[in-house]
């Protein structure tokens, strides 16, 4: 059997609020951290690779009506201009996302 001095009593109120604090505290650190801007490294390689995403994506379609289709060069040219258009395109709606 237990003897009355192994119970541990319960905390006080006081200290609940305190941890509770700290807590919520921290809890807001780690969310204002979270929804902080992103930096212009990020965002210069984010406007980056969606530019060059497009580009690559209209040069593949391009080669591949190319090969496909007996195009050459055709293909290519209307794909590297499409690709262009695409890229540019995305860094347009990636700036209005990055703007609301």
């Amino acid at each position: 059997m237990s003897s009355p001095s192994d119970h541990t009593r319960p905390p006080e109120p006081d200290d609940f609020e305190h941890r509770l604090a700290e807590k919520l505290k921290a809890r807001q650190a780690r969310q204002a951290k979270e929804n902080a801007a992103p930096s212009g490294w990020a965002t210069g390689m984010r406007y980056g690779s969606e530019f060059f995403g497009g580009v690559i994506a209209g040069t593949v379609i391009g080669l591949l009506a190319d090969h496909f289709f007996g195009w050459s060069p055709f293909g290519l040219l209307a794909g590297v201009m499409l690709g262009f258009a695409a890229g540019a395109l995305n860094i347009v709606r990636a700036v209005r996302s990055m703007q609301n």
